[in-house]
């Protein structure tokens, strides 16, 4: 007699999230592979210029390290663009839509050209950061042709946002496999000379990102301007004006959203200095392990990116429980993917390591770092994708207050606490990451709870 109600409830549970999960999905797995992507890049850089000696590798570390902070808050800035075009395409509204696409682009094209000029005055400070003379010679040239390429990174986020908004997640994935041939093919012929080029060292792995990066943008911008899936909103930007009101939504928007990019990176990158203080093997175990973890997170942004394009586009069509729906279905996608790489790096812990090392020291200790980096990674996934359904929601300022309490005020003091009060050393700053993002991903969650069952409907 008790298996009949909790038949129908499976039944009920069934009906109500299979479609959502079948969706989150499929726009999940293309975002997915744009993120490794990226990351495939940046590895096959550092690899070619290992290969070429330890200066160029470490010059083009110290130029990305003081470089990736701008880069990342102008990504983070132009991700404003996927709800605000989401609830438009729930509305079923091209013309909002194409009025978010035209002020948005004016505004991340703002931003971005900002951005780039305060990096430029940075640049002329490389000389004052305590580096070795050689790395910042190496360095600088790299560098300004890092900044060069953020005009054309953030045309390439405007339409990939804007995609994404719309429900398509495929463009960018495509592009992103042109990314990965075109910089690997130049990276082999200016960094090493070859087809009758100079050898230019770390010069040619910047111009080869550069050129990468402007192809990308040129590629997508094509696309827009040819494929027949765009052709209601060309059609509709014809007649779409500036307007300051849209501008300064977004900016309102996408401020926001920058900075909670930044906090998250701080936080990882203070507790890699601190890292550094206690030693050379604890400092290369901790990157194998924080390695590791970033390629597994980018299954998390991957179905983060599908939340909050089906929480905007349910919160646009004026159903709440659809929205909400989405939104907890995304979770559960989380959970789950989570879980699996949790048991990956538990069942694999002494393996992985021996991919970027031998020494059987760095080994053991990035063995201890991946058993804390498989709970770490069940909450690193839920916060990430919780804070997609907020976006979603247009929700910002909360959750950046949010972010500000969980990676600066407790994650930090944590870390520093059980580090180095505690003696736990190298996993007391791991568990002062695992306590951020624990807290994290609660408030997130709490937050859609109360936002997405008050928040009035457009």
């Amino acid at each position: 007699m008790l298996s009949l109600p909790t038949s129908r409830l499976s039944r009920t549970w069934i009906s109500r999230y299979a479609p959502h999960y079948r969706a989150t999905i499929s726009l999940a797995v293309p975002v997915m592979f744009t993120q490794v992507g990226h990351m495939i890049v940046q590895i096959t850089d550092n690899i070619m210029l290992g290969r070429i000696g330890t200066l160029p590798l470490a010059a083009s570390s110290f130029g990305h390290n003081v470089f990736i902070a701008g880069l990342l808050f102008c990504i983070g800035f132009s991700a404003a663009m996927t709800p605000f075009v989401g609830a438009a395409k729930g509305k079923g509204d091209v013309y909002e839509a194409a009025t978010w696409l035209k002020n948005g682009f004016f505004a991340n094209i703002l931003v971005g050209v900002s951005i780039t000029g305060v990096m430029a005055c940075v640049g002329l400070l490389l000389d004052a950061m305590g580096q070795d003379p050689d790395v910042v010679r190496l360095a600088r040239p790299f560098y300004f042709l890092m900044i060069s390429s953020i005009p054309a990174v953030l045309v390439f986020q405007t339409l990939k946002q804007f995609s994404e908004g719309i429900g398509n997640t495929r463009a960018a994935a495509l592009i992103t496999i042109q990314e990965i041939i075109v910089n690997v093919g130049l990276n082999y012929i200016l960094i090493n000379g070859k087809l009758g080029f100079p050898a230019l060292g770390v010069t040619g792995s910047g111009l080869a990102t550069l050129i990468a990066r402007c192809s990308m943008m040129l590629s997508f911008g094509l696309l827009f301007v040819r494929s027949d899936f765009y052709a209601p909103y060309r059609q509709a930007l014809i007649s779409v004006r500036l307007n300051t009101s849209f501008i300064i939504r977004y900016i309102r928007l996408g401020v926001p959203l920058g900075g909670q990019t930044i906090l998250e990176v701080a936080a990882f990158a203070l507790g890699g200095i601190m890292m550094g203080w206690l030693g050379a093997i604890e400092l290369a175990a901790h990157q194998i392990a924080i390695g590791a973890a970033s390629l597994t997170f980018m299954g998390a942004t991957g179905i983060s990116a599908a939340a909050t394009i089906r929480v905007s586009q349910w919160y646009g069509a004026r159903d709440r429980t659809n929205m909400r729906i989405a939104g907890f279905a995304a979770s559960h996608i989380a959970l789950a993917y989570t879980t699996i790489t949790a048991c990956g790096f538990v069942l694999l812990r002494f393996w992985i390591p021996t991919v970027y090392i031998h020494d059987p020291t760095v080994i053991a200790v990035a063995s201890g770092l991946l058993m804390i980096a498989a709970l770490f990674q069940v909450f690193d996934g839920l916060q990430t994708v919780m804070l997609g359904t907020l976006r979603g929601l247009a929700d910002a300022y909360i959750p950046t207050t949010i972010a500000f309490t969980a990676y600066i005020l407790v994650s930090l003091p944590i870390s520093y606490t059980a580090a180095f009060c505690l003696g736990l050393r190298e996993s007391g700053i791991w568990i002062g990451y695992l306590a951020g993002l624990c807290t994290a991903s609660i408030l997130f969650y709490a937050r859609f709870m109360y936002r997405s069952r008050h928040i009035p409907l457009l």
